[in-house]
């Protein structure tokens, strides 16, 4: 039996209207977990977990291309799975054979429904800390509830948030997670944890190593005219994330495979240094775009210091620069037709900005994560039903590869009607981050006029 205070701070807590979001975002994430799958990530994530239960390690047979942190965290989660009795991961299906002749990464290798739950529930609760920071961060700022709330409801109810951890199972909202506990961390002075955090996002998904120069800002705005303080934070700072690497490399430094571990950067880059226009449209159009953002990174870094550092001369006129450098430094990077899951990362600092100083960066919020989602869905498209028909009698495979092939098809002018979903998608991709950087000058200018 709960105690009768506990039993009353549950009864006001359900009475919130965070409460009912949260009930609402659980409940779309649970029926849409087992039912929709990105059958080409799940397989990886299942091959890799019998690569390191077969004692070959992360790196040791080809199948695992991301740094190590994903990798550790699928061999821990697969002793969960046995203890819950999955251990049936998945079967390649020859009525499937015809999706690996199509683009964009279909396979014939369907993951079953329980091994499919199973990894994307510590992926929804990546989505519930994320979501609980950012509502936290906000309550602490502004004292007002309504907000904090208002934020809340904004990451966890965003279908692009929703399709990346609880259908496609991607794990860039894991990065997200320690980016805002770095952020919040920060805030709290606790820099031990920031440091760690920190390097953990980054060693993740590589894109919050943007907001270095903004982090460091932070720490000189609060420490002006006390340079031991400042240096010695950020001292601390940096040997959390030391160690926090450390922690993570030793393995692969100690087996050799710390060059194996960078292999998904490399391949990006040797993508963009390629530029291979060969195969199909959208493979042009990647390898294209790739190639410019590797020549564009010196200005984008460059960028990023810019911000940080009129953060730094501006922190005098109001209390919210440390927010419009960190929507600004990820606007500017993602500027580009991403992977739509990339931008997962820059959602939290528009939602920051929407719900603590002006409304109207819901607009780019909401372009960002309709255009992502639009793209998301056209990559996957049918193929998301393969292991609903292949282990259930809901739909058969023959329907769901007839349906793939169809969006392969022509549209209008030689155009499928995948590449022109895509199209619409990530033109949305880049108009987003545009208008975030449009809103931060009008919101700054406005408000050096009512100064």
């Amino acid at each position: 039996m709960l105690p009768e205070g506990t039993k009353q701070v549950l009864t006001d807590f359900m009475k919130r209207p965070i409460f009912m979001i949260f009930m609402i975002g659980l409940a779309i994430r649970l029926i849409l977990a087992p039912l929709l799958t990105y059958g080409f990530d799940m397989m990886h994530w299942a091959l890799t977990i019998q690569h390191i239960q077969a004692g070959a390690g992360l790196y040791g047979v080809d199948g695992y291309w991301y740094t190590p942190v994903w990798g550790y965290f699928l061999g821990i989660w697969s002793f969960v799975m046995n203890l819950f009795g999955v251990v049936d991961y998945g079967h390649v299906f020859d009525e499937a054979l015809v999706l690996e002749l199509l683009p964009l990464g279909h396979t014939a290798t369907v993951t079953t429904i329980p091994f499919n739950v199973m990894m994307k529930l510590p992926l929804i609760a990546a989505d519930i800390i994320a979501g609980l920071l950012i509502y936290r961060i906000i309550k602490e700022i502004t004292k007002d509830e309504k907000k904090a709330t208002y934020g809340f409801a904004l990451w966890f109810l965003c279908p692009l948030v929703i399709f990346s951890s609880s259908i496609q199972g991607m794990f860039d909202v894991v990065s997200v997670m320690f980016m805002l506990v770095a952020v919040y961390a920060l805030m709290k002075r606790q820099d031990i944890l920031a440091g760690s955090a920190f390097a953990a996002a980054v060693l993740t998904k590589m894109f919050p190593g943007y907001l270095i120069f903004a982090l460091i800002a932070y720490l000189a705005v609060n420490h002006k005219g006390d340079r031991e303080t400042f240096l010695r934070r950020v001292g601390v700072v940096s040997l959390g994330a030391v160690v926090m690497t450390a922690i993570i490399y030793i393995p692969q430094i100690l087996d050799g495979t710390v060059m194996d571990s960078l292999a998904f950067l490399s391949a990006r880059v040797g993508t963009a240094i390629a530029a291979d226009t060969s195969g199909s449209t959208w493979d042009a159009i990647a390898s294209s775009g790739m190639s410019l953002i590797l020549f564009l990174q010196p200005l984008i870094f460059a960028a990023a210091a810019f911000f940080a550092y009129r953060m730094y001369k501006n922190d005098n006129i109001r209390g919210d620069q440390f927010f419009i450098c960190l929507a600004a430094t990820m606007a500017v990077v993602f500027v580009w037709p991403a992977v739509p899951q990339y931008l997962l990362v820059l959602l939290p600092f528009l939602i920051f900005m929407a719900a603590m100083f002006d409304k109207r960066f819901f607009i780019p919020f909401a372009v960002i994560s309709i255009g992502a989602l639009i793209l998301d869905i056209a990559m996957v498209n049918f193929s998301m039903l393969m292991s609903v028909a292949a282990y259930t009698n809901l739909l058969d495979i023959g329907t769901v590869v007839s349906l793939a092939e169809w969006m392969d098809g022509p549209l209008i002018f030689g155009i499928s009607k995948q590449l022109a979903l895509m199209t619409i998608g990530g033109a949305a991709e880049v108009i987003g981050p545009l208008l975030a950087l449009l809103f931060i000058i009008l919101y700054e200018k406005e408000a050096r006029h009512n100064v």
